[in-house]
């Protein structure tokens, strides 16, 4: 019996559960958390992917069996010393991996983030490890990983070690579909190409047809997509909504108190199994009593009967679900970008679910978006075509039903003066407006502004749609305060900062409009520029027209040919 089996340290195999992701930018302030460097040689590797490893973590050294393959595999470790290690290192040449290992805490484990030096310099990879397969299942990974490789061989680190980084490196949506190859159209030539299919589908004899219609929330799968093709059929379509059937709230909490917390937007949330159920049921002709879901009372509060049709169009976040993809004859995913599905769901679910903004924007950048990327995304590789439906601000903005006019003249008013004319004098502050990039597009090319703002313990969010042509400067706007929470949710899901405008502002209110004194200045690449000193005039109040707002002009001493309809933002 050598050392290495006398070793007092030696463990007995144990099931390893873990997933691999790439990771596409490091987390903010790395060095703050534990890290160690780690060199790793393969004494062994079998085709089966059985491997005999070395590993020195610090001042720490180990072998290691590992066999299986996949999230879950066996794994037997021992401790040994630093003379075995030194003796059988030379054995790995050509078998090694340098890295340094960052560990990140999480709520399902811990998060073990590898940075890799020498021939694997430049790639980044983080896995997790799971104390049983439902969290593993349940685990959603912060926005910072990207691409899922559990199950690609080529980032094992035994194949790292002999043949460095993999070729094949997909790490962007767009890679992703060209890999998919699958053909993708704008709103209106998509659903074109979507009619065209069904009615071709009538012609070679079907004797019905299941349009699956899948896409992100506020998408338009419904409105946009499924209406319009049942408009086209009349009364040989109907419309079954995969939303109908959630378990509902009493299900939910019910769960919850057996351990299982669900949330709205995974697909255990709904029945499915009952759903496809229903579907085979109109596939063979029968009638089915469909449940009726009330968004607001959280239940099935009701149910209707539905009769078969030639044309069944399927429509809702899971409609290409692992379990209904192989229903459709048609499968459509409808697309659209982080900025989009948040701004719709804003200017939706106000009305729709009567929630407060905040609570909405929270709801999304928790769990609506990380549902999406982990449920809703990987869907559209079951689609047969891709219907781009972006937010179209010049239209969909008016929907906030809040304007907002503004005019501003550089210079400034000295207090006396404003006394003179009778001008009430109401706050000064000091307001930081941050702008903000989404991730997939660039909003100064659609005219819209989204920023944050802090003034003292205050944080406003802000979005503004394209100008309205005017002797003003005019824009659909909406806001509403939001929590630091809330701002570190949102952001981690939506973009980068763009710019900072910091206002020294003093507001007074003179014949019922208010204007302000602003001391203006930027932040933009790092830079700091001085923009000057301006009077502007604002108002969203209908009852201030724009009659009123020329009047103060006058009444001030400006000339509206000297008028600045450009934001601080836009100088």
């Amino acid at each position: 019996m050598n050392n290495i089996e006398k070793h007092p340290e030696n463990k007995v195999p144990t099931l390893e559960i873990e997933r691999k992701f790439l990771v596409k930018s490091l987390p903010e302030n790395i060095d703050q958390y534990p890290h160690k460097d780690i060199r790793q040689g393969y004494l062994a590797i079998s085709e089966d992917g059985t491997e005999v490893r070395l590993r020195q973590k610090g001042k720490k050294y180990f072998q290691t069996v590992k066999s299986g393959t996949g999230k879950t595999r066996s794994e037997a470790e021992i401790e040994i010393t630093e003379d075995q290690f030194n003796n059988l290192w030379d054995a790995t040449n050509g078998k090694r991996v340098e890295k340094t290992r960052y560990e990140i805490s999480h709520e399902k484990g811990l998060i073990e983030l590898d940075i890799y030096h020498g021939d694997l310099e430049g790639l980044l990879s983080a896995e997790i490890e799971f104390s049983n397969e439902d969290d593993s299942n349940k685990f959603i990974a912060p926005e910072w990983m990207s691409v899922e490789v559990t199950e690609n061989k080529e980032y094992k680190n035994q194949n790292l070690a002999l043949h460095g980084i993999p070729k094949i490196y997909v790490d962007t949506e767009e890679k992703l579909k060209e890999k998919l190859e699958i053909p993708e159209y704008k709103l209106n030539e998509g659903i074109a190409k979507l009619v065209d299919n069904i009615k071709e589908k009538i012609r070679n004899g079907k004797d019905n047809i299941i349009v699956e219609i899948a896409g992100g929330s506020a998408s338009g799968k419904t409105s946009a997509v499924a209406e319009m093709v049942k408009k086209v059929f009349g009364e040989e379509a109907i419309i079954i909504s995969v939303d109908d059937y959630y378990h509902g709230k009493s299900y939910m909490d019910s769960e919850a108190k057996n351990g299982n917390v669900l949330n709205w937007d995974q697909p255990e949330a709904l029945d499915l199994e009952l759903f496809k159920q229903h579907l085979n049921m109109l596939k063979v002709g029968e009638s089915i009593e469909k449940p009726v879901y009330d968004m607001k009372a959280g239940e099935s509060t009701t149910h209707t009967t539905m009769n078969p049709k030639k044309i069944i169009i399927v429509e809702g976040l899971f409609s290409l679900d692992e379990k209904l993809k192989n229903e459709g004859d048609i499968k459509v995913f409808v697309d659209i970008g982080t900025h989009g599905r948040v701004v719709r769901r804003l200017l939706r679910d106000v009305k729709r679910t009567g929630q407060k903004p905040a609570d909405i924007l929270k709801y999304f950048s928790e769990v609506v978006e990380p549902m999406h990327e982990k449920y809703i995304e990987s869907t559209k590789k079951n689609a047969d075509m891709i219907i781009s439906n972006e937010y179209n601000p010049k239209i969909e903005a008016e929907k906030s039903g809040l304007h907002e006019i503004q005019l501003k003249f550089s210079g400034t008013l000295n207090q006396d003066t404003l006394r003179n004319f009778g001008a009430e004098k109401l706050s000064s502050t000091t307001q930081v407006d941050n702008y903000y990039n989404p991730k997939d597009k660039d909003l100064s090319k659609t005219e819209e502004i989204l920023r944050i703002r802090d003034e003292g313990n205050r944080k406003t969010l802000t979005y503004k749609g394209p100008r309205i042509e005017s002797q003003f400067r005019e824009r659909p706007k909406f806001e509403f305060d939001i929590d630091a929470d809330t701002e570190k949710a949102f952001l981690g899901i939506y973009g980068d900062m763009k710019k900072t405008i910091t206002k020294k502002r003093t507001l007074y209110q003179m014949d019922g409009v208010v204007f302000s004194l602003d001391e203006v200045s930027k932040n933009e690449g790092g830079k700091n520029i001085d923009l000057g000193k301006f009077i502007e005039i604002r108002s969203t109040d209908k009852e201030v027209n724009e009659d009123k707002v020329r009047l103060l002009i006058k009444k001030l001493g400006f000339d509206m040919k000297n008028s600045i309809k450009e934001s601080y933002f836009d100088m």
